[in-house]
């Protein structure tokens, strides 16, 4: 991939054309226009990617992301996880920033604090941080790599306790913000239901997905498994670009500075490949920002116009000002609370709502039937901590496919709302999870502990003597000589039927209690996750609404303003010929503006091929 030094040229092009559409705008006094092109511009200032590397416990993430950038950034072991989340960007000289949680319970912000670059593995690694005692929200390392300097920002993930576990469900929650994600699978087996389901939730959070089959140096059979899981991928309907790859052949590839053995390990493709995510995110940021210009430039030249056809050809004037007076009524009715993009908005809000949340009652709902079948199945004092760590698991994973789903959901109404207003961009909703609340939420465990042993021996010691006791009087009354043996033995037999009864009893008190502690704990964070997705509609409606209502106001100011234009014009003001020279020129500048617009999109359009 070649090396950007700074900004590109198509980014200072536009700059440039931004700027000047600026001081265009701002002296027709169009201060909602200036405010419009100024978050444009912001477009162009955010040039970091982001691309998360997801994937399952062991799969070889961490060494892909030392091979990809050729020196070692993330710990990697045999006996190393990666816990916390290790964002790798570009730095001029190597170094490294830990961001760390309050205490539950403390008010206060998330805070960093730099560490020595030598002792990253001790706060990412679970060897270092067990259970995250210390807090840990990421870590940030920045190295000196040609890669990373475009603005690419990698993100490693971790893969403890499988692709269903609560940390890794809080990662992927956060996939919404990112420009591609990078899958990677090893070639010991072809990918699982679960590794399948993660990666279509995956690729509904983000549209950009890239397979990658690491470990091919280990296992010779790995062309079969790649070809097994690319059609596990096509079944499934995700979209996603598949590349095989041995980070440690890429490692001694860059040590001996071989090419041959570099491509050998099959990571060339995989780096163009993110060097086109590098230009696709450009692209997408120009293509947007020439919506925002061409919107522009196409309300303020009318007003232009309008005074100008006045000035030369006054016949025509009527004509204009009739044209102009029905563009100012089209806008008024796009501005009144019964436009039909409002009813859209409304209603299409009003189904996501009802469906995420009868989607989300139907998800946990399978989840605790799933659960009370798991309790009703075994003893909850023996396996309750593994129980608790799937039951928090599964009900990660299905919020979080929940929301994925209110996310596409909301794109899509984004669209339809857009295309009342003949708009090129569409608001993309973006969406997080809140799957935090599940290690805040705590279930009632007291009732599930094993009964203690001197209640049950009690239990036993009364059965085995009412039992000896029995046969005793059954002696005295039948004066019958009964062995005393005999009677022993009926009172073991009584005390150990005792026994199982009592065991039996206190795991059936146990299974209803796990039963009770479980429907107040998965109705508690249904409660929760309902109540955050309702607020999540709300403040998505709202934001689209005022969006659309300021892009409304847009419309009608600027259809007033030309037919105001085009008034003034016919009652005359300024001298007429003054006034027409400055016009002219205006429009010229506009024009060129518009030229230049032009020339920007069709530079960052992609060729039909890759379409």
């Amino acid at each position: 991939m070649a090396e950007q030094q700074g900004p590109s040229a198509a980014v200072r092009f536009a700059r440039e054309t931004v700027e000047l559409a600026i001081e265009g705008a701002a002296a027709y006094g169009r201060d909602d226009l200036v405010a419009r092109l100024r978050g444009a511009r912001d477009l162009l200032s955010g040039s970091s990617v982001t691309v998360y590397v997801v994937g399952e416990y062991k799969q070889g993430k961490s060494s892909l992301v030392n091979a990809l950038l050729t020196t070692t950034v993330c710990p990697v072991d045999d006996d190393i996880a990666t816990a916390v989340p290790t964002l790798v960007r570009f730095a001029d000289q190597p170094r490294a920033s830990a961001t760390y949680e309050p205490e539950p319970g403390d008010i206060g912000s998330p805070w960093t604090e730099t560490i020595p670059f030598d002792q990253i593995a001790a706060h990412v690694a679970e060897g270092g941080n067990a259970g995250n005692r210390r807090r840990l929200r990421s870590v940030t390392v920045g190295v000196d790599r040609a890669l990373l300097e475009s603005g690419l920002v990698v993100v490693d993930t971790p893969g403890v306790g499988g692709l269903g576990s609560v940390q890794n469900a809080l990662t992927a929650s956060a996939l919404p913000s990112a420009h591609a994600v990078v899958f990677v699978a090893d070639a010991s087996q072809e990918l699982t239901v679960a590794e399948v389901r993660f990666l279509h939730t995956a690729a509904e959070l983000c549209p950009m997905l890239l397979f990658v089959l690491s470990k091919i140096d280990l296992y010779p059979q790995w062309r079969r498994i790649l070809e097994l899981d690319v059609g596990h991928l096509t079944r499934a309907g995700i979209a996603a670009d598949a590349f095989a790859v041995s980070s440690e052949i890429r490692t001694a590839a860059a040590d001996a500075a071989d090419a041959e053995l570099n491509d050998e390990s099959g990571f060339p493709p995989f780096v163009r490949r993110l060097g086109e995510v590098l230009d696709d995110a450009e692209r997408v940021a120009l293509q947007s920002l020439g919506a925002h210009l061409t919107s522009t430039i196409g309300q303020l030249v009318p007003a232009l116009t309008a005074r100008v056809t006045a000035l030369t050809r006054p016949t025509e004037a009527a004509d204009v000002q009739a044209e102009l007076a029905r563009a100012r009524d089209r806008a008024d009715t796009l501005r009144s609370r019964s436009a039909r993009w409002q009813q859209l908005l409304n209603d299409g809000f009003s189904d996501i709502s009802a469906d995420v949340d009868f989607d989300l009652r139907m998800r946990t709902r399978g989840v605790l039937a799933e659960a009370e079948q798991a309790i009703d199945d075994g003893d909850p004092a023996r396996n309750w901590p593994d129980f608790e760590k799937w039951l928090r698991s599964r009900l990660a994973g299905e919020t979080l496919e929940n929301y994925a789903r209110f996310a596409k959901a909301a794109d899509e109404l984004a669209e339809r709302v857009a295309e009342h207003f003949e708009l090129v961009e569409t608001q993309i909703v973006k969406v997080r999870a809140p799957l935090g609340m599940l290690e805040e939420l705590s279930i009632e465990t007291s009732a599930l502990d094993p009964p203690k042993k001197v209640t049950g021996k009690m239990a036993i010691f009364q059965k085995t003597y009412a039992g000896f006791m029995m046969f005793t009087m059954l002696t005295h009354l039948t004066m019958l000589a009964i062995p005393s043996p005999i009677g022993i033995a009926a009172g073991l037999l009584m005390g150990r039927s005792a026994f199982g009864e009592e065991r039996r009893r206190a795991v059936d008190k146990r299974r209803s209690a796990a039963r009770t502690a479980v429907r107040r704990f998965v109705d508690e964070f249904t409660l929760q996750v309902s109540k955050d997705s309702r607020d999540t509609v709300r403040r998505a409606q709202r934001e689209m609404r005022d969006r659309y209502s300021a892009r409304a106001e847009e419309l009608q100011r600027s259809a007033a303003a030309a037919l105001d234009a085009a008034r003034d014009a016919v009652r005359g003001g300024e001298d007429a010929a003054d006034e027409l020279r400055r016009l002219e020129k205006d429009l010229q500048l506009f024009t060129a503006l518009r030229a230049r617009t032009e020339q920007m999109l069709a530079r960052t359009a992609r060729p039909e091929h890759a379409r």
